[in-house]
């Protein structure tokens, strides 16, 4: 189909043909608008034939001409975001996100996009001279953050408006306003902080980032009671301080996250993760999630603290190739951190 999809045909008719007349009555609408032109300098995104024909297929198995139209910018928006990471050699993975699978876009407003590693990014969308953007319940959780994009009247190019971390949107945050959105630059910043990985296969021969330090320092002068070290030959233990924050200011709580490996092989070790509380707390805040993430950003374990628990622990092995990421939860608190177990090329 053409760009000019406010006059395309379908090749079938029933379903699709009641849902082409719902977008094409919706898009004249749209075409009625009377922008004031605005110079802008916001990235612009092109849609070409591809984007339009994985919106027209998806929007044509809905079962309503209102949910083909949600479905079909849903659509636009995500292909458009992948196409511009693309050209800066951020990977996705567009294929395994949620609105990609029919059952779940059928169900759900979701247009969601997967960047492995890192987390699901979700694509909004904003039509010409509206101000206020929705957010649908189903996504105020899970999302590392929230992209946003302006429609073109014709729908051949979308303008990158901005962008809100995850953190920033809570189960009650309904609807922002464009005034509220931070600049593209503040995605990338998000983005290099997350693809900052810890080679845990250097830790055995020494090699350790600065903020990984030995426990023997962390507990100098602390009293932790139930922490334990394991100081076999074959394994090597590390420790990091994290602040559980509650807002951007103040500090709640500080945890210590503990990370043993243990050789079984060349190519494999044991991995436990322990968390403990600093100093004089004696237990753990209750309700504290701590997950193990696969590439894709699915939980394969969970552990999460009661009433009186002092420490926390996950143990699993990691082959050579393997990545995993760490992901702890309190209240609308999340941390991440991001492992690989890479060897040297030349191994």
């Amino acid at each position: 189909m053409s760009n000019n999809i406010d006059r395309f045909e379908p090749k079938t008719t029933s379903i699709q043909q009641s849902l082409v007349i719902g977008i094409n009555g919706y898009l004249s609408r749209l075409i009625t608008i009377k922008m004031h032109p605005t110079k802008s300098s916001n990235p612009t995104i092109l849609l070409d034939l591809h984007a339009h024909r994985y919106a027209e297929q998806f929007a044509s198995e809905q079962a309503t001409s209102t949910k083909g139209e949600q479905v079909y910018l849903n659509t636009l928006s995500v292909y458009a975001v992948h196409s511009y990471l693309k050209g800066f050699s951020i990977k996705t993975a567009l294929h395994q996100s949620d609105c990609w699978y029919p059952d779940l876009r059928a169900i759900f407003n979701v247009a969601d996009l997967i960047l492995p590693n890192l987390g699901k990014l979700e694509c909004r969308w904003v039509l010409p001279r509206e101000e206020t953007i929705f957010i649908p319940t189903e996504v105020r959780e899970n999302r590392l953050g929230y992209v946003f994009l302006l429609f073109t009247e014709g729908l051949d190019r979308v303008e990158l408006l901005g962008f809100i971390p995850g953190e920033d949107i809570k189960r009650e945050t309904e609807s922002i306003t464009i005034s509220q959105l931070q600049s593209i630059d503040a995605f990338f910043e998000t983005i290099h902080q997350l693809q900052v990985k810890v080679n845990l296969h250097q830790w055995f021969i020494g090699l350790f980032t600065q903020d990984w330090q030995s426990l023997e320092s962390i507990i100098k002068g602390r009293m932790i009671r139930s922490l334990s070290i394991d100081s076999s030959a074959n394994s090597i233990s590390r420790g990091k301080i994290l602040s559980l924050k509650q807002n951007r200011i103040e500090i709640e709580r500080e945890i210590i996250l503990v990370l043993t490996l243990t050789s079984k092989s060349t190519t494999e070790a044991e991995v436990c993760l322990q968390i403990y509380p600093l100093d004089a707390q004696d237990n753990l805040p209750p309700g504290l999630s701590v997950q193990v993430l696969d590439e894709l950003g699915n939980a394969c374990l969970e552990a999460k603290t009661q009433n009186a628990d002092d420490w926390i622990k996950l143990e699993f092995d990691c082959r050579s190739g393997e990545d995993f990421s760490l992901q702890i939860i309190w209240r609308e608190m999340k941390l991440l951190e991001q492992f690989e177990f890479l060897l040297p090329s030349n191994s």
